[in-house]
């Protein structure tokens, strides 16, 4: 079973008051804040020792954060923070605030898809597990209407599948990826 995680940076939270599972036969799925760098790089030593292979971060997390996580987590965990296209990471550094957090997340065993929703203080987030690229620009043109000031992907999308996110959400929020650039 593929043991999964979502990690936001979510300042004044740790994974004990902001995070949700969502399970089903074929993977078990975290989505879960941590309150600083330092917390988030604990957690992900933790993550690994508990048999986690695959953890993707949000773009809060920066290449140099994500290779020292790497190195903590060892040879047999992947992992990815979020990026941008240029024209999206302007529109996410033009944001005048930041309380509401969509994420769509490609997963083994989901056939149907599956929402997620932690709603803290400050940071409303809302996950939504699919099967395939059509759920995910459905599900994401669903964040985008529901007033999302960012999306978030899953590290399955590639250039390709995120412009095909971006295209659906019609330009209604900024879209980043933990997939390759």
């Amino acid at each position: 079973m593929l043991k999964f995680a979502f990690l936001i940076n979510t300042p004044g939270q740790t994974p004990d008051t902001y995070s949700k599972v969502y399970e089903n036969a074929e993977s078990y799925n975290l989505v879960a804040g941590t309150p600083d760098m330092d917390a988030a790089k604990d957690f992900v030593k933790k993550l690994a020792d508990d048999g986690y292979t695959l953890l993707n971060l949000c773009g809060d997390f920066d290449d140099e954060i994500t290779a020292q996580m790497q190195e903590l987590a060892g040879p047999d965990v992947k992992i990815r923070h979020a990026d941008y296209l240029p024209e999206q990471l302007a529109k996410v550094e033009a944001l005048p605030e930041f309380s509401r957090y969509g994420i769509v997340i490609v997963m083994r065993g989901v056939e149907t898809p599956e929402d997620v929703i932690i709603d803290g203080p400050e940071l409303y987030t809302h996950a939504i597990f699919v099967k395939d690229q059509e759920q995910a620009n459905a599900a994401a043109k669903k964040l985008a209407d529901e007033g999302m000031h960012d999306i978030e992907l899953c590290s399955w999308f590639d250039k390709e599948r995120t412009e095909s996110v971006i295209e659906a959400v019609g330009g209604a929020c900024p879209v980043g990826t933990c997939g390759e650039l």
